[in-house]
């Protein structure tokens, strides 16, 4: 069973009160409380119709356990053989018996994991591992990445990384240089500085927790990391996982890198709509006319639903 909880509220709505308003042709104040309820309802409507999240919010999704790792052969000698053997769940492939799915896409980034450890019953935290090393991305100072060898790469030179992996320094405090200069044509490449092999700990007490994340996917996945890893043991208690995560779309107009994505336009059209609908709609009608999503902008928002009819196991 999953639940769904918002941590951290959106700060702002797809829509504001001047867009509103110009869209309404309304000049006076007095309605500015009545438009602002109306766009923060209509944003919720569309979201439950879609099943994503548009404004930027910080989520909690809660599981009694992880996913339990399951093949096609062992599932036909598992308990109970009516669920471990359904079609849905049972697969050779590591992977998607592993998989979690996050309940509200677009996922921007998971920041924690926190679960209830069978071996001591006490909470304990997975962090995201560094990435794996990108070619053709641009890469900040003090930015980390994982080497093919498991080592921390740090960079300590930013720029633009090469098409092809450099040959990585395994010595710890080596320099790795990549042959790309600057985006000013000037200098040396991305310099990379070894920080260790990747462990459950690092200087400063930060946790990594080895998990890997998919955020192109809708809805956004985790697998345990790296690949062919299983889920730490849980004690079974409602809840025992509890996945910290955000997700939503970028209001305005700044998209960057690997963060959240421009809202689509069609989206603000619908918010809008709706909240014209209501405004000019408020007494109370029989069910199915005006007290819901009007057909148009349905419609409008028909290509952005998230159908998923395969839940996490688990």
């Amino acid at each position: 069973m999953a639940a769904l909880q918002i941590e951290i509220a959106a700060s702002a709505q797809p829509v504001t009160l001047t867009e509103a308003k110009t869209f309404l042709r309304v000049s006076i104040t007095d309605d500015d409380l009545l438009i602002s309820t109306l766009i923060e309802a209509a944003t919720e409507a569309a979201e439950l119709f879609t099943n994503r999240s548009f404004c930027i919010k910080g989520f909690r999704q809660s599981l009694d356990s992880f996913p339990y790792y399951t093949d096609t052969v062992m599932s036909q000698m598992a308990y109970p053989p009516s669920y471990y053997s359904a079609p849905r769940y049972s697969t050779t492939l590591w992977n998607y018996s592993q998989m979690i799915k996050l309940l509200r896409p677009k996922l921007v980034g998971v920041q924690r994991i926190s679960y209830m450890s069978s071996a001591d019953s006490q909470w304990h935290d997975l962090v995201q591992a560094p990435p794996l090393w990108y070619p053709g991305t641009v890469y900040a100072a003090n930015a980390l990445v994982l080497d093919n060898n498991a080592n921390i790469q740090k960079c300590t030179t930013p720029g633009t990384s090469d098409a092809n992996p450099p040959a990585w320094n395994k010595t710890l405090a080596g320099t790795t240089t990549e042959a790309n200069p600057d985006p000013e044509g000037e200098g040396t490449g991305v310099v990379w500085t070894n920080e260790g092999p990747l462990a459950p700990s690092i200087a400063g007490g930060s946790q990594f927790g080895y998990y890997i994340t998919d955020p192109d996917s809708e809805p956004g996945r985790i697998f345990p990391g790296p690949a062919g890893a299983l889920w730490p043991p849980v004690l079974y208690v409602p809840n025992a996982v509890q996945i910290h995560f955000t997700a939503g779309f970028a209001t305005d107009g700044s998209v960057v890198g690997n963060g959240p994505g421009q809202m689509p336009g069609r989206v603000k059209v619908a918010i809008l709509q709706t909240v014209s609908h209501w405004y000019e709609n408020r007494e109370p009608v029989v069910p199915g006319s005006v007290n819901e999503l009007p057909e148009h902008c349905k419609s409008l928002l028909w290509g952005l639903r998230v159908l998923d009819m395969q839940p996490t196991r688990g």
